[in-house]
């Protein structure tokens, strides 16, 4: 499963839908699990890369980076339909 691509918005929709249905059988809903935890994995992974290249690129140390962060989340309000301010998904800049 590693080589799979990112879910899109439209498959998550889609494994919401099967995940609250009421037939929806074991089998099924450990693929859907298996197949959002690999998801969530490799968003994790890129972040990580991109965070510690980041750190290193401006010479930061890991606090000096945590609070930039912080202030940053702190004072960017991220509009509707952003459903993911961390990810490349975001929408807002595009507003």
């Amino acid at each position: 499963m590693p080589d799979q691509p990112t879910l899109t918005n439209e498959q998550i929709d889609e494994y919401r839908k099967r995940l609250s249905s009421t037939g929806t059988e074991a089998r099924e809903l450990r693929e859907i699990a298996l197949r959002l935890l690999t998801d969530n994995d490799e968003w994790y992974r890129r972040a990580d890369y991109w965070r510690e290249g980041y750190r290193l690129a401006k010479g930061l140390s890991d606090d000096e980076l945590n609070a930039q962060i912080a202030i940053e989340e702190a004072t960017c309000m991220h509009q509707r339909p952003c459903r993911f301010p961390d990810s490349p998904d975001c929408v807002c800049a595009d507003s």
